[in-house]
């Protein structure tokens, strides 16, 4: 019964890292398609990133 119930864990657990890992690619795609851009300051440092309107 533990060794069921520890599978059953795992399995979720790899599940959600796979989806998580799908989100995060789908948000790369949409700020490569948006475009992406940032303020900088006068060291060259960002001081503000976002979406281009």
């Amino acid at each position: 019964m533990k060794k069921i119930i520890a599978l059953i864990i795992l399995l979720l657990t790899v599940m959600s890292c796979s989806e998580l890992s799908e989100m995060e690619a789908k948000s790369q795609q949409i700020k490569r398609e948006r475009g992406y851009e940032c303020t900088y300051n006068s060291r060259g440092e960002a001081q503000v990133c976002g979406y281009i309107k």
